[in-house]
């Protein structure tokens, strides 16, 4: 049996419960009561999200799954979501993984994968993977900084060390003055402009976009690719905006490894120095491992995904011989 308890797994955005017989929805009353035979028959649990705010406004909840040293299944926003709708849950995927959903801690166990999921995906969503960019900087272009929902749980490893984002975006923004002359444009998040102090931005960066048309879609619809466009390169935090600019061949900078395009991508600002980016990274093998550890609700109210992850774990498991 894999429970899921009230809250710890949230229901918004057309997000759904499994309906597969081994999931079971309690409440936390419930959970905490179950019987010693009820919570012998307890395989894992499963949540959405499990970082950040997410956690600290139902922390009994996930304290309470933490003490029962069970797997835990989590689910969060897929990696690969281009022209998915909100209002089209169908069409929706989910990213699954065991104890986390981010690159650096999720467990997926998709090492070697094939390409047979992510050429299904690639077809669905019409996504082209198009050679890298090796363009000259000659002014016309700019540094794409992609920002994020200020209170998203993907900030949560600023957060920890005790920084605000909105100054971590001034101190990155002249960090790139310092050894580039080129023009940095900033992005907000589409759906959460109103979290950004605009007059801030301004003071730092050359331009900030107003290209947010498509907002309700998970992808922001068209306008992201509207700035990626003449990007020369793009910087952020962990944004999963960074994944289509390494698909339209644009050099990204990431700065938290908690990215699942961490390694397609560079990591220091340094390479920004340059009139040319290089970049080399081959995206195929990438590709293939992103695109198995994203899944739709009919896929997983299948059964293949919770035993996929629940064997993997076991294997490991006996291996360390527990």
């Amino acid at each position: 049996m894999i429970v899921g308890i009230e809250g710890s797994f949230r229901l918004e955005m057309g997000w759904q419960f499994p309906t597969h017989k081994d999931f079971k929805l309690m409440s936390f009353s419930e959970a905490k009561n179950m019987s010693m035979e009820e919570y012998d028959n307890v395989d894992a649990f499963i949540q959405t999200n499990i970082l950040g705010y997410h956690k600290n406004n139902m922390k009994e909840q996930h304290d309470f799954i933490d003490n029962t040293g069970k797997p835990r299944i989590v689910l969060e926003q897929a990696t690969f979501r281009k022209n998915i709708d909100f209002d089209k849950p169908e069409t929706y995927y989910y990213k699954v993984g065991l104890n986390c959903f981010t690159y650096n801690k999720g467990i997926f166990y998709n090492e070697n994968s094939p390409s047979d999921r992510w050429e299904r995906i690639k077809k669905e969503q019409d996504i082209e993977i198009k050679p890298w960019r090796h363009m000259e900087y000659t002014g016309n272009e700019y540094i794409l900084f992609l920002l994020q929902n200020p209170i998203d749980t993907s900030l949560n490893p600023l957060y920890e060390r005790g920084e605000q984002y909105d100054m971590w975006i001034n101190k990155t923004i002249k960090e790139i003055k310092k050894i580039s002359n080129k023009k940095v444009k900033v992005r907000l998040h589409p759906r959460f402009q109103n979290r950004f102090d605009l007059h801030k931005l301004s003071l730092v960066a050359d331009e900030i976009s107003n290209e947010y048309d498509g907002w309700n879609k998970t992808n922001s619809g068209g306008s992201l690719y509207k700035d990626l466009k003449n990007a020369w390169a793009c910087v952020t935090f962990s944004s999963n905006a960074a994944t289509e600019a390494i698909c339209e061949g644009i050099p990204v900078v990431n700065l938290d490894e908690s990215s699942f395009s961490w390694p397609v991508s560079y990591h220091t600002l340094d390479i920004l120095k340059d009139n040319v980016i290089r970049c080399d990274f081959k995206r195929a093998r990438w590709l293939y491992n992103c695109a198995y550890t994203q899944w739709t609700m009919k896929e997983i109210n299948s059964g293949i995904v919770h035993k996929r992850l629940l064997e993997g774990y076991w294997n490991e498991v006996i291996k360390r011989g527990y």
